[in-house]
C-alpha cells in the first residue's frame, strides 16, 4: 500500500485480530493472551461490550499481590477505535494517549482487535478474520460469509444454485422412473421396490453433481473456508493444499436428515416409535463420517484453478468486507439472508414454477410428471 493511500486507509485495515479478555478473567488469563498474541495491549470485555484495556505494564505491580485478581481492577478505559477510523486518526490516538495500542470495535462495540504503531508502520497482509467462516457453492462461483460481512458473486449466482440443485433432482428421479418403467411387473410390485428406486434416484442425484462444475465450487469454497480459519495466505498453492471436506457442511446436515428419515419411515419389521430411536442415533453418530464420504466422493471434486481462483477471490472479499464490518454479530434473520439459503430456495421453487406451466401445456402421461399441482 503506497504511504499516501495508507493514512488515509480505513484502521480496520490494518488491525490484529485478537480475542478479548473478559472483565471478570484473572491477571494471569490476560498475561497469557498478551504473550499468545504478542501485543502489547489486550481488550477487555464485560457482557461482550468493550470497556477498557490492560496492558503489559500494568500488570507488573499487580501481579505480586494477587495474580488472581480480576483484570477489570487493572485495566485503563481508554476509548476505542472504530474500525473505519483513518489510519491517520488513529496514529494521533495513540500518541495523545501515550499508548502503543488501542483497541478497534464495530458500531455496536464488539471488539474485532487491536491496533499498533508497529502495524500503521509497516505494511503486512495479515488482516483480521472472522472466526467462523461459511460459504454457498454456485455454478459459477463462490459465496462466503463471517463476521457480519459476505464476499464472492451475488444474489443471481446463489439463484443458480437453487435452480441447478433441482434440475439435478428431476435428472435423478426420471432416471429411477425409466428403470421403474422398464422392469417387469412382477418386480414392480414388490414391498422393496419403492424404496430401491429412492435409492436409484439418490444415487444418480449424486452422481449428476459429482459430474457438474457446482462441485469444483463446492470444493474451492471449503478449502478457502480451511485458509482463512487457520490464518494460512490466500495464494493459489496454499489453498490447494487444504482439504475438500469441512465439518460444517450443509451436506452433513442433508445426511443426518436423510438417515432419520430413511430409517424411520422405510417399513420393516419394528414399530415406528423403535424406527424413529435407531434412526435418530444413527443420525447422530454416523452423520459426520459419512457426511465426510459423501462429500469427498460425491458433493465436491478436485478444483480446477479456475474455481480455486474463484474461491481465492471470494475469500479476499470477505476480508477486505470485514475489515469495515458495522457489525460482526448480526442478528440471526440477517446472517440466515447472507447465507444465500433463501436465494437458493427461491431459485429452485422458480425454476419448479416454470417447468409446471411447461407440463401443463403438454400431453404427458400422468405417470412422468414429477411436478404437478400447478
Amino acid at each position: 500500500m503506497a504511504l499516501n493511500d495508507r493514512w488515509t486507509a480505513p484502521v480496520g485495515h490494518f488491525i490484529v485480530g485478537v480475542e478479548p479478555a473478559d472483565s471478570g478473567n484473572s491477571l494471569t488469563a490476560a498475561a497469557t493472551m498478551l504473550i499468545d498474541y504478542g501485543v502489547p495491549g489486550i481488550p477487555v470485555v464485560k457482557d461482550g461490550a468493550y470497556c477498557g484495556i490492560v496492558f503489559e505494564e500494568d500488570l507488573l505491580g499487580a501481579a505480586s499481590n494477587n495474580e488472581n485478581l480480576p483484570v477489570d481492577q487493572f485495566m485503563r478505559t481508554i476509548p476505542a477505535l472504530s474500525n473505519r477510523t483513518p489510519a491517520s486518526e488513529a496514529l494521533r490516538l495513540l500518541e495523545t494517549n501515550q499508548v502503543s495500542t488501542l483497541a478497534v470495535v464495530d458500531d455496536r462495540g464488539s471488539v474485532l482487535g487491536v491496533i499498533t504503531v508497529s502495524r500503521l508502520l509497516a505494511t503486512t497482509d495479515r488482516d483480521a478474520r472472522p472466526k467462523l467462516v461459511g460459504g454457498l457453492a454456485t455454478p459459477v462461483g463462490v459465496r462466503l460469509l463471517g463476521g457480519g460481512v459476505t464476499g464472492g458473486v451475488g444474489a443471481i449466482a446463489v439463484l443458480g444454485t437453487g435452480a441447478t440443485m433441482f434440475l439435478t433432482y428431476l435428472a435423478g428421479d426420471y432416471v429411477a422412473r425409466i428403470i421403474a418403467f422398464i422392469s417387469p411387473p412382477v418386480v414392480q410390485n414388490a414391498f422393496w421396490f419403492s424404496t430401491a428406486m429412492s435409492g436409484v434416484a439418490l444415487f444418480c442425484f449424486l452422481i449428476f453433481l459429482r459430474l457438474m462444475p457446482l462441485s469444483g465450487y463446492h470444493a474451492a469454497e471449503h478449502m478457502v473456508v480451511h485458509a482463512i480459519e487457520q490464518g494460512e495466505p490466500l495464494e493459489l498453492d496454499t489453498v490447494a493444499r487444504m482439504p475438500r471436506v469441512h465439518p460444517r457442511c450443509g451436506t452433513n446436515i442433508a445426511v443426518a436428515l436423510g438417515l432419520f428419515l430413511g430409517i424411520s419411515y422405510i417399513p420393516w419389521f419394528l414399530d415406528p416409535e423403535s424406527r424413529a430411536m435407531i434412526g435418530l442415533l444413527a443420525a447422530m453418530f454416523l452423520f459426520r463420517p459419512l457426511g465426510a464420504f459423501v462429500q469427498q466422493n460425491f458433493t465436491t471434486r478436485p478444483p480446477t484453478e479456475k474455481q480455486l481462483l474463484a474461491g481465492i477471490n471470494a475469500g479476499k472479499d470477505l476480508l477486505r468486507n470485514y475489515q469495515t464490518a458495522s457489525r460482526i454479530t448480526p442478528p440471526v434473520y440477517l446472517r440466515l439472508w447472507q447465507s444465500g439459503l433463501l436465494h437458493a430456495i427461491v431459485g429452485s421453487m422458480l425454476v419448479a414454477f416454470i417447468l409446471g406451466l411447461i407440463t401443463a401445456v403438454l400431453p404427458i402421461p400422468d405417470y412422468w410428471r414429477v411436478i404437478s399441482g400447478i
